[in-house]
């Protein structure tokens, strides 16, 4: 029998091993079989016919690892691919199969524990994740079916389906827009579960089916569509209607599951992506373990001990095989011995019987434990009423638990700037007017060079730049708001206005043309104290637009072409023309206008860098730079106003040339684009906005506390550099006093290594202190690319400040991946709000992601999700403490305990001429490891603080 022990074992460890991959091999199949990838760059879908029986294509959205029937396998698989799991496995089976010197239940009791508890803990996760899939996957949405509107489940939306969204609700799916009940065919929505962006975003219906109704949309129409990618800005189709050109499809046509419907009663649009194809669930997949520090330390540490275990058990044998050697006579009452030389049968017992006395040197509720600890101690982070937002109530969350300990040991914070030190939230300061500087001081304008009282705003130039503000913008009023205005209109009301509202379909009984007095505008406007509420897709220009209305010149809304305002006692129409947009490249906007004398106007606003070059007034434009440099020296964010009266000849040859373009092609539509930009030319500057970007609660003190606690702040901004250094010194980020060191503009490696050499210069001085080095965009590409990246990591770690400007999104995921993988190895965290952020904060050892009211990505792809940036003072250096000692004390605990057992096991064997017997009670030795050592030290562990809040504050 003892001789057959080692085929037995090396048969049971083929057959498991066997086993294992059949089951994952099932796992597998039942799981991911049935999902076939697209194999072709494209595909068809036919508008108004859900495609039917391919179960891959529903729009369930599953993020469940589990199922009821396939949990156990699936678990268990997972759970013994662990090297520790399969260890006491081993141990298990074999003290089943020999003669073991302790009762099998030691072994077996534990072990069944300690799966029990880890299958358990996920099983309660997976629930949790199931419940919420649920929660989306039965929420009820509407559907257009040959023209009737039905109610489904929002599973059962598939490619091709119909699907109408009303206001304020989400989009259940990935749409194309197909129609609207907004003007000119637009929808406005939020992309804020998306991208963070709280802003209104711009979507059209394609120009043929402007107009259309779901009832009388064109039968046969297909739509064809890339196969689906993460980016959110990438989309391009083609839309084909029966006896009509293809039309080309953009990101303006796609609506994106997740976003929200606002300002516009409801929309239309042609499910294309939907379930697991979508571009929310596709950016929301997993990316990939961090594993703590902690981790690291833990293994090594078993290493040592699984060596100490080997050679106890060697020693053991050895001494075991000599002592029997040297005394063949045995006592009677020990029965016949063991001839000599022992055969090998014996000493695999002797071998398996010393493993099974000493193996408890190895923690085998260690894990366990951890994991119940993070657990638990992760919970406290949510518990926690600091971090719990005031204003919203939304508490902190913690995505996952495998990291709490690394918050005590972060030494480097990456910061985004805005929206994270900033509230995002613009308020209006300051502006230049031809060279005169005013700033706004209780909703009135003054001259900064007197402030004894304020200036009239009615004044030509003054009154011309506000009604620019107030035009020139894609700000829109809430229908809401609309309803308001017509409702309150007195008998003193407006035919024009009347006319504009009877165009918005709002019922109003106002039939006089007399002007508006002003005391019943503002009955209107101030109803119960409330101001319009303004929708915009830029913060900025909704606090530009906001200005304008404290200054009396109202925007009250549009239709279709015809803009509104509201100046001082009267209202005046405007016909919009054109719109040329803002991009990242032309860095402006323009809007071409027909007031009520027939002039065409075209109003321009942009960065100063874009502006200047297309207006000849070249003195206003010295004078202007020189205010657009002190209000960025006072940390503000600044646009140039410009304007030009453009020739009904011009403006006509341009409007016919674009006559001769079809429109449909992107190429054409680029064309016309391109046609209007002939007429940004020959601008009349007539100022600049400053406008602050607010600084968020306590974020000072909270920069303080960590740079008094050693750790160092790395601020990550798009910001012009003037911009984001006066916000790092006004949130003391960086201080006056500071020692600055600039790379700024470097293009080539030459002029590197000299900035290079310069640094490390100062930095090698002797009294060097508090050094401050502040990087841009372009410097940084250098030093990605070429062979000075550690001499430049070598210089940033030794500043106690660094501030990046200029970035690009993948630019902070680089910096972030080059300080944390340089030689000094030191644990980093970063932080961020918007989807430009989340590179960033996945590549840090321990990401945070800022909560906004309507949740972000950066929360959801975070390891920690907070609601403002104070928190993080809190999260760090009082629960990261905390975490950290904790966890130090179960570890050390843990390994001290099993130690204790073990060596006691080995020198009782001395004592007993190492017979293989134990000291200890077969009961004993089960419950060492799961009650008496391992319950004391856990609530110890989750209650222990070595020092108090108020200390480590």
């Amino acid at each position: 029998m003892r001789q057959c022990v080692g085929y037995i074992f090396n048969l049971i460890h083929r057959v498991y091993l066997y086993l294992l991959s059949w089951v994952a091999y099932f796992v597998s199949f039942f799981y991911n079989g049935n999902k076939v990838s697209a194999t072709a760059q494209t595909r068809q879908i036919d508008v108004g016919s859900p495609v039917e029986g391919e179960k891959k294509k529903h729009n369930k959205i599953k993020t469940s690892k589990y199922t009821l029937l396939w949990f156990l396998p699936k678990n268990l698989s997972e759970q013994f691919r662990r090297v520790v799991n399969f260890y006491f496995l081993i141990v298990t089976i074999i003290s089943i199969v020999i003669d073991s010197p302790v009762s099998p239940f030691t072994s077996i009791l534990p072990l069944s524990f300690v799966v029990l508890v880890t299958a358990v803990k996920q099983g309660y996760e997976d629930w949790l994740r199931h419940k919420a899939d649920n929660k989306v996957n039965n929420q009820i949405v509407e559907i257009v079916h040959k023209g009737v509107i039905n109610e489904v489940r929002n599973s059962s939306i598939a490619p091709g389906t119909l699907v109408r969204v009303r206001r304020g609700k989400e989009v259940p799916a990935d749409l194309v827009l197909l129609c609207s009940a907004g003007d000119k065919g637009k929808c406005y929505v939020t992309t804020a579960n998306l991208d963070g962006e709280t802003n209104l975003k711009t979507l059209r219906v394609p120009p043929p089916l402007v107009g259309f109704t779901p009832d009388i949309l064109p039968h046969d129409m297909k739509i064809e569509v890339p196969n689906p990618v993460a980016d959110l800005y990438t989309f391009y189709g083609r839309l084909e209607i029966p006896y009509q050109d293809s039309l080309v499809l953009t990101p303006d046509h796609l609506m994106l599951r997740g976003s929200r419907v606002k300002n516009t009663e409801w929309a239309i649009g042609c499910a294309v992506y939907t379930g697991e194809e979508t571009k929310l669930a596709l950016n929301s997949k997993y990316t990939g373990n961090k594993f703590s520090s902690s981790e690291l330390a833990i293994n090594q540490s078993l290493l040592w001990f699984i060596g100490l275990l080997i050679a106890e058990i060697v020693v053991s044998l050895v001494a075991k095989l000599w002592i029997e050697r040297r005394n063949r006579e045995r006592d009677l009452y020990l029965g016949p011995g063991n001839p000599i030389p022992a055969p090998f049968g014996s000493i695999l017992q002797d071998l398996f019987s010393f493993l099974l006395l000493y193996y408890y040197i190895i923690p085998m509720s260690l894990y366990v434990t951890i994991e119940l600890y993070k657990f638990i101690g992760s919970l406290f982070i949510a518990w926690d009423e600091d971090l719990r937002c005031e204003e919203t109530g939304r508490p902190a969350a913690a995505n996952t638990s495998d990291l709490n300990e690394e918050l005590g040991q972060v030494e480097v914070l990456f910061s985004d700037k805005t929206g994270t030190l900033t509230k995002n939230l613009m308020v209006f300061k300051s502006c230049s007017i031809k060279g005169l500087m005013y700033e706004e001081r209780d909703s009135k304008l003054y001259d900064v060079e007197r402030f004894d009282e304020p200036v009239d705003v009615f004044q030509t130039d003054i009154k011309f730049f506000f009604k620019i503000l107030a035009l020139c913008h894609s700000v829109q009023v809430s229908n809401e708001d609309m309803k308001k205005l017509s409702a309150r209109l007195s008998v003193t009301g407006n035919m024009q206005l009347m006319n504009f509202f009877k165009r918005k379909k709002i019922k109003t009984n106002n039939t006089n043309g007399s002007v508006v007095d002003n005391v019943t505008w503002n009955s209107i406007i101030n109803e119960n104290g409330n101001k319009i509420d303004y929708q915009a897709s830029s913060p900025d220009e909704k606090a530009l637009v906001e200005v304008a209305e404290r200054f009396d010149i109202t925007f009250l809304g549009e239709e279709g072409n015809d803009l509104v305002l509201k100046v001082g006692e009267h209202t005046e129409m405007y016909e919009r023309l054109q719109i040329i947009e803002f991009t990242s490249e032309r860095k402006r906007m323009s809007v071409i206008l027909r007031d009520r004398d027939g002039k065409i106007w075209l109003y321009c606003k942009g960065a100063e860098s874009s502006v200047f070059p297309l207006c000849t007034n070249y003195s206003c434009v010295q004078e202007t730079d020189r205010d657009i440099n002190i209000f960025a020296n006072k940390g503000l964010r600044t646009l140039a106003i410009a304007y030009r009266e453009v020739p009904e000849e011009e403006y006509e040859k341009v409007a016919e040339a674009i006559k001769r373009l079809d429109g449909k092609s992107a190429e054409a539509l680029q064309q016309v684009t391109q046609q209007y930009r002939t007429l940004e030319r020959n601008l009349t500057l007539l100022g600049a906005t400053g406008v602050e970007d607010c600084l968020q609660d306590n974020v000072a003190d909270t920069l303080a506390s960590l740079r008094a606690a050693g750790v160092k702040t790395w601020v990550l901004t798009g910001d012009k550099v003037e911009t984001a250094i006066n916000v790092a010194q006004s949130c003391a980020h960086i201080s006056e006093n500071d020692r600055r060191m600039f790379m700024i503009g470097i293009e080539d490696s030459t002029t590197l290594q000299a900035h290079i050499g310069e640094c490390s210069r100062i930095i090698n001085e002797p009294s060097y202190r508090d050094l401050t080095l502040v990087v841009d965009g372009t410097s940084m590409t250098q030093v990605l690319d070429t062979a000075y990246a550690p001499a430049f990591v070598n210089i940033a770690i030794k500043c106690h400040a660094v501030l990046c400007c200029r970035l690009s999104p993948i630019q902070k995921a680089k910096i972030v991946k080059l300080i944390k993988e340089s030689d000094v190895r030191p644990i980093t965290a970063a932080i961020g709000d918007g989807a430009n952020d989340i590179s960033m904060i996945q590549e840090a050892h321990v990401g945070f992601g800022i909560l906004g009211r309507e949740g972000h990505q950066a929360g959801r792809s975070a390891d920690f999700a907070i609601t403002k940036f104070s928190m993080i003072k809190k999260i760090l250096l009082v629960m990261g403490h905390w975490y950290n000692q904790r966890l130090a004390t179960l570890i050390q605990y843990f390994f001290y305990k099993n130690l204790v057992l073990g060596n006691i096991m080995f020198l009782f064997q001395i004592h007993t001429v190492f017979s293989t017997q134990s000291i200890f009670d077969s009961m004993y030795l089960t419950f060492y490891n799961l009650v008496f050592t391992s319950v004391p030290v856990l609530l110890l562990s989750v209650t222990e603080q070595a020092w108090s809040s108020e200390v480590l504050y």
